[in-house]
């Protein structure tokens, strides 16, 4: 499996931070609404930074499991800590246990794997009967064309790689069709775009994803002096930016 932003770049651990703390909220409001709490046992596939591992960890224990896995675990070496488990995982190839899983989350992972549909059907089977899936993943839609500025070019550009590279800008906006076929029930979807001020967590996070993202950035035609401009442009904390949509979609299993 290849993924597009890996976790053994020099500044991935920080990337990875700012992304948890812009996206967390999110994520851990739905979490709560859903029910999740002690004893439910929850797989996080492709957990990166391992934020929203921690925080199942102290919802879920004790009485219930935390299993977080990704392809490069890195930084997941304190979960054993907290009581959770961490495997070091190809969501593509590697078994995962069927049935097992009351809550089964993912977030900005799917998009960026080219057989995502496959890592999504495996997730569903990993759910128990009633058990919750909920997919969290980023869409170009409706912006792709309307980003101002150096950001927005950079942006765009950042889109066109990760797509030669494998991923899907559009895929997310299918999920809840998707989901249906695979027979699960109860979906919701929902997206927002999230709005931020320069100099915030989240624009050093996506100057850091420019940062990482580059060379493959500067071979898809993008000047480097438009890199920088962009991420002047991410230090300026009287400019507001906005980011592509987050598409959230949870769907139960069947009882």
């Amino acid at each position: 499996m290849d993924y597009t932003l890996p976790n053994h770049w020099s500044l991935a651990e920080e990337r990875l931070s700012l992304l948890g703390a812009a996206y967390d909220p999110g994520s851990i409001a739905l979490a709560q609404h859903l029910g999740v709490s002690a004893g439910w046992r929850c797989l996080e596939a492709g957990a990166g930074g391992g934020s929203f591992a921690r925080w199942l960890c102290t919802v879920a224990l004790p009485g219930g499991r935390v299993l977080a896995v990704d392809a490069d675990p890195r930084h997941l070496t304190d979960l054993p800590d907290l009581g959770g488990e961490t495997v070091r995982m190809d969501l593509v190839t590697d078994p995962l246990p069927a049935g097992a899983f009351d809550f089964v989350h993912t977030r900005f992972v799917l998009l960026h794997i080219a057989e995502r549909q496959v890592v999504m059907e495996r997730l569903a089977r990993a759910l128990a009967p009633g058990g919750v899936l909920v997919l969290e993943e980023g869409d170009g839609l409706g912006v792709l064309g309307e980003m101002p500025g150096a950001f927005g070019e950079v942006w765009r550009a950042f889109a066109r790689s990760t797509e030669t590279a494998g991923a899907s800008q559009s895929w997310a906006r299918t999920l809840p069709t998707r989901l249906a076929a695979l027979g699960l029930v109860d979906i919701r979807a929902d997206a927002d775009i999230p709005f931020f001020r320069g100099g915030s967590p989240m624009a050093r996070m996506w100057s850091l994803t420019w940062a990482q993202a580059h060379e493959a950035l500067v071979a898809h035609g993008v000047p480097r002096e438009t890199i920088a401009v962009a991420q002047r442009e991410l230090d300026d904390e009287q400019r507001w930016l906005y980011a592509p949509p987050t598409v959230r979609v949870c769907a139960r299993a069947p009882r």
